[in-house]
């Protein structure tokens, strides 16, 4: 699958420092590519109520809010499970 970064996401990601957290991020991206359909990628949940949001998991808290339409992803927000549902959707 295609995988695209917004803006939005830099600039969250850039605010973290802890290398265990960027190095997951990082996995799951690798994840994201290598993955053919939806149901490859691991820790994916859809959004309730929306056809085109989805989360997935990282480490224990904190969650990258993505896109996915037809073969491309979005990786659009990243934060805390606490914050992140307030930007994202």
């Amino acid at each position: 699958m295609e995988l695209i970064v917004k803006g939005t996401f830099d600039r969250d990601i850039s605010s973290y420092t802890n290398q265990y957290l960027l190095e997951q991020v990082q996995k799951s991206f690798e994840n994201i590519k290598k993955a053919k359909s939806i149901s490859q990628i691991q820790n994916l949940v859809k959004l309730s109520e929306y056809k085109i949001f989805y989360r997935i998991q990282i480490a224990a808290d904190y969650r990258i809010g993505i896109i996915i339409r037809k073969d491309t992803v979005w990786a659009i927000r990243f934060g805390h499970r606490n914050t992140i549902y307030k930007y994202f959707p």
